[in-house]
């Protein structure tokens, strides 16, 4: 969810698999950000991806991906570079199976309503925002997710253990569609999850016009679940609206403000969150981008990392 790496790869052989690769890729931010909860200050980040892939005799590939991650923007937690993201995939004309911290078949068939990026991730992290993450990570966060594809269509199935043995194994399924109607490329997706103690099921839709404008809709149903994104608020239901603007005359700018509002369950007594945010990106070239986000957040019991409103403004850097 976080950034979008645009970076160039550096590929390294190995003998004796002359069909295996890695590709290092690497992203860094700097910048300032600021908000009610926090005081104004410098931010640095720093993520290093390392990607490989190969392909076995019969023609099935195979690869994975694991992040070397910079969490608290100064290069270590105690001194020690946290590794993170590690996953695994094999596929063919079977389709797609994939295990480790992926996404559960929920959140793989759901598209969010956020555009661009900014440091802090603020404009979509305000106590209103939903990424569909639905209920992965219940345990150890280790997921296998198959997936087959079909012309325009796909579907998927998870699934996430209790390595104890003690608690109903968390089952997702889902399935999405993205083609061109009338001139605009539109998507829809669909998705269900239960751990055996709460289910989960949502929907998502997005269009984007020829005239440079795209809007995207998000519908959870959440069953009383307190969301992952961290409002502490449980709640019955989110929904969501997300519009982006790339002007045709200056195509490397691009805007987007969005808006979500979760419904609190009534046995909670509290009221319901909700919150919007606004981002700008220019693209310089290069791999470096121009960027800035607002949030403001309502009823969040931790709403975002800034506070009620936060904001940030500086690079995005992509090797």
């Amino acid at each position: 969810m976080k950034k979008i790496l645009l970076a160039s790869t550096a590929l390294v052989g190995f003998a004796g698999a002359a069909a295996a690769e890695v590709s290092l890729s690497g992203y860094a931010e700097m910048g300032i950000r600021g908000g009610d909860a926090i005081e104004t200050q410098f931010h640095n980040d720093v993520v290093i991806n390392f990607n490989f892939s190969g392909t076995m005799d019969n023609g099935v590939e195979f690869g994975g991906k694991v992040q070397l991650d910079d969490t608290n923007g100064s290069g270590s937690i105690n001194g020690t570079p946290t590794f993170d993201d590690e996953a695994f995939w094999v596929s063919g004309a079977f389709g797609k199976i994939t295990l480790g911290e992926t996404d559960g078949a929920f959140d793989w068939a759901l598209s969010e309503i956020y555009s661009g990026t900014s440091l802090a991730d603020d404009h979509s992290t305000h106590a209103g925002a939903y990424w569909f993450t639905g209920l992965d990570a219940t345990y150890d966060n280790q997921i296998m997710r198959y997936e087959y594809s079909f012309g325009d269509f796909a579907v998927g199935l998870s699934a996430e253990m209790d390595d104890t043995g003690v608690g109903d194994t968390n089952y997702a399924i889902g399935g999405k569609w993205s083609g061109n109607m009338s001139g605009m490329d539109v998507g829809v997706g669909v998705g269900f999850q239960d751990n055996g103690t709460n289910s989960v099921w949502g929907v998502s839709a997005s269009a984007g016009m020829s005239n440079g404008f795209s809007v995207a809709l998000g519908y959870a149903d959440l069953d009383g679940t307190s969301d992952t994104v961290g409002n502490g608020v449980p709640s019955d239901s989110w929904w969501g609206v997300g519009v982006a603007y790339t002007p045709a005359t200056m195509s490397a700018l691009t805007l987007g403000v969005n808006y979500g509002e979760y419904q609190a369950t009534s046995a909670s007594g509290m009221a319901d969150p909700s919150g919007w945010g606004i981002v700008a990106n220019y693209d310089l070239g290069g791999g470096a981008v121009a960027m800035a986000g607002y949030q403001q957040s309502d009823n969040g019991v931790a709403g975002n990392g800034g506070g009620d409103s936060s904001f940030s403004v500086g690079l995005g850097l992509s090797f």
